[in-house]
């Protein structure tokens, strides 16, 4: 009984030394691998700086001390030299229109022949370019759909693909912007088109992922909710808006006249909004960047650390990171009338659900 008794307790204390080592081991692992790498010598290129979140991003990481290539579609624009008078001698305006592929190939060349002799390649490829155009699927013009997939999507895979030699030369890193609308978690009626192009993304992020591995290229997608990005998407908002009401059938503007209305009410009371915002910040924009803390620190890890995550949810706070999980979780019975009730709320109940 003794000899049994002794077995039984030297099982469970292996077992026990077992866990614990795991245990230690991971967060070992862990806390090296969230280790930061040294800036000095490591090149970036990022797509879409004509927008808050390209732009921003570009003097960010000029201020740490990489070496920035940002991309811009006007480079003589108000955007581009504002960035290039703030910036340092390493960043570098160049023009890059993710729509064309001579335009990605002639930023290419142009990164390649001026890499110093001391880098192998290129350090990270941020795809930054975002296009969306806001209303529902049948709102929509032919040309706001393509346009939104040829940048959203097809840019980035045209991105990808001329950058790729450099990268794998650089044993680099591709960080891909999607959005939680564009993922099963958070849907959100009136941007289908938008989200569509996101999803695919996550699932090119994904594919990627797997088939750069074995050249040393890491692929990370990092996900914003709409809170920061309404600032940068939706541009020309009205102008397309007038878009889709005039090339709309006169049977498609009686049906939905109500509701474009006041969806587009909506959205252009949320941009007003978020413009007053703007004009407090001005006076602070060439000091402090403004990306929220929450989404630079997912740039910041993918960007900077030894081993980064496959997928970053930029959410600001755990209520909302909960929000979200819980919409996941659910039936989808329920989890779709919580979705069209929030619809319903945000267009002035107006929609009948």
């Amino acid at each position: 009984m003794d000899t049994e008794l002794i077995a039984v307790c030297a099982v469970q204390i292996f077992v026990l030394a077992l866990v614990v080592m795991a245990i230690v081991v991971y967060l070992l692992r862990n806390l090296m691998c969230r280790s930061r790498l040294d800036v000095v010598g490591r090149t970036l290129v990022i797509t879409g700086c004509d927008s808050t979140l390209g732009f921003d991003l570009a003097r960010r990481y000029d201020q740490l001390g990489f070496r920035v290539y940002a991309g811009f579609d006007n480079t003589a624009g108000e955007a581009a030299v504002r960035l290039q008078a703030d910036a340092s001698s390493r960043l570098r305006i160049i023009p890059l229109d993710v729509t064309c592929t001579s335009s990605l190939a002639a930023a290419a060349k142009l990164v390649k022949e001026q890499l110093p002799p001391s880098e192998k390649g290129l350090w990270a490829l941020i795809n930054a370019a975002t296009y969306c155009v806001c209303g529902e699927l049948e709102w929509q013009t032919q040309k706001h759909c393509e346009q939104q997939f040829r940048v959203n999507y097809v840019g980035v895979v045209d991105s990808i693909r001329i950058f790729l030699p450099l990268l794998k030369s650089g044993k680099g890193r591709i960080i891909n912007v999607g959005s939680l609308a564009g993922g099963h978690n958070d849907p959100e009626p009136g941007l289908s088109i938008y989200s569509g192009t996101k999803h695919a993304v996550e699932g090119l992020s994904e594919a990627l992922r797997f088939e750069l591995a074995r050249v040393g290229v890491d692929v990370s997608l990092i996900q914003p909710d709409g809170s920061f990005l309404d600032r940068c998407l939706f541009d020309q908002h009205h102008k397309k808006m007038n878009e889709m009401w005039n090339e709309m059938t006169p049977e498609l503007r009686l049906a939905n006249q109500e509701i474009f209305i006041a969806y587009h009410d909506r959205v252009a009371k949320s941009k007003s909004e978020e413009l007053e915002m703007d004009e407090l910040e001005n006076a602070t924009r060439a000091q402090a960047p403004t990306i929220p803390v929450y989404l630079r620190r997912c740039f910041d890890d993918a960007l900077m650390t030894k081993s980064p995550s496959d997928v970053y949810v930029a959410v600001p706070g755990c209520a909302t990171r909960f929000r979200i999980s819980l919409l996941f979780c659910i039936p989808s019975g329920l989890r779709q009338y919580i979705v069209q009730r929030k619809y319903k709320h945000n267009i002035a109940n107006i929609l009948k659900v």
